[in-house]
């Protein structure tokens, strides 16, 4: 009996998890749905749910997992040029807090959080601008945050734009 509990719990989790979905997978249109760091909905594709069922034949049903926001900041002391950041907090203000009070003791110095983050990821970047060196931030998806970064740093009109903070996500 244990064996077979254990069986099954298994095969459906392997089905529930298989989809490389970061938030709700939504079978009927092959789309996974996440709520992104300016708390807009977005879709995107995702490959089709994998099962043991080879038979071409099923009998699936949706499973909707209500999963809690994740919450990420950095913070930054422009008198030390230190920064830093925190991940994976319960809300915005937490992880504000935790970046600013990680800067402080890192910095020994004020900081102000400069950069928040629900359900993605965030980055930092320093550019030039008449001798003077500027932090700018992005957020994104996985893998986008330092490139948003490095592109808003461009735009502002700053110059030798390198990453300052690399990519940090606070995913659920």
């Amino acid at each position: 009996m244990r064996v077979l509990i254990f069986t099954l719990f298994g095969l459906i989790s392997s089905n529930l998890y298989a989809h490389n979905c970061g938030g709700e997978f939504q079978p009927a249109t092959g789309t996974c749905r996440i709520i992104g760091p300016d708390g807009q909905q977005i879709l995107y594709n995702s490959d089709p749910p994998q099962s043991g069922n080879q038979s071409g034949t099923s009998s699936s049903r949706s499973i909707t997992v209500q999963v809690p926001s994740k919450f990420g900041a950095l913070a930054y002391s422009s008198r030390a040029g230190y920064i830093t950041g925190s991940l994976n907090h319960n809300s915005k203000a937490e992880a504000q807090q935790a970046a600013i009070q990680r800067c402080q003791q890192g910095s020994k110095t004020p900081c102000k959080a400069i950069a928040w983050v629900r359900n993605g990821c965030v980055a930092a970047a320093e550019g030039k601008i008449k001798n003077k060196f500027v932090v700018v931030d992005g957020a994104g998806h996985p893998g986008t945050a330092e490139q948003i970064a490095l592109q808003n740093c461009r735009k502002g009109g700053l110059t030798e734009c390198k990453i300052l903070a690399p990519e940090g996500c606070s995913l659920p």
